[in-house]
């Protein structure tokens, strides 16, 4: 089981695309990248209570660069780490006391969460996946694409009880960019949830 973001998810997936027959031939026609953007909710604030959560969280932004994570300041995000969970920006956060950010997590309310967001940024190529990162604020706002919701919406998703198409029409996440290719591409993204996403449990 992995959490959802974290290192370990991303390595799994990675690996999950670079196995998946289906998904290659699905998504032998697929290209382009995603900005991925992931909003704060009530469940994000529940999992981040739990302290095995929280560590692979941390694991997820501990990917990107001090330097990187330091464009998250003055950001709605970027309050809730340094000025409510104590969590500098600049430096390395392998050594955050997980337990004591865990705890100040589950006194936060979905309002202090208001406009809070992470972002990923995934690229796709011909059935294959070639990257997948955290990246910070105002990162690959070129995308061919972006696509953000709740995080609710998005553990959906990744757990392939729901596939992105659906998300998508019945508005839980969104989607900005060629909608038409999307459609035509249908298959690939599908397959992309339901056998790579789907095949890496999340806790």
């Amino acid at each position: 089981m992995a959490v959802f973001p974290s290192k370990e998810w991303v390595g799994a997936v990675l690996e999950a695309a670079k196995k998946s027959e289906k998904y290659q031939e699905a998504a032998k026609d697929w290209e382009g990248d995603f900005l991925c953007i992931i909003e704060g909710d009530e469940e994000f604030l529940r999992d981040m209570s739990r302290k095995e959560v929280m560590k692979g969280f941390m694991s997820f932004l501990d990917m990107m660069p001090a330097e990187a994570r330091k464009r998250y300041a003055s950001t709605p995000m970027g309050d809730i780490f340094e000025k409510k969970l104590g969590i500098p920006l600049g430096v390395s956060i392998k050594d955050v006391n997980v337990d004591k950010v865990s705890a100040l997590v589950s006194r936060l309310s979905t309002e202090d969460l208001k406009g809070a967001c992470t972002y990923f940024w995934a690229d796709f190529w011909h059935g294959s996946v070639r990257a997948m990162a955290p990246v910070a604020p105002g990162e690959h706002e070129n995308a061919a694409f972006k696509l953000w919701g709740k995080y609710s919406a998005w553990k959906m998703m990744v757990s392939g009880k729901q596939d992105t198409i659906r998300l998508i029409m019945s508005n839980k996440l969104k989607l900005e960019g060629d909608m038409s290719y999307v459609m035509k591409n249908m298959k690939g993204v599908i397959t992309l949830t339901k056998e790579v996403f789907a095949g890496v449990p999340i806790e």
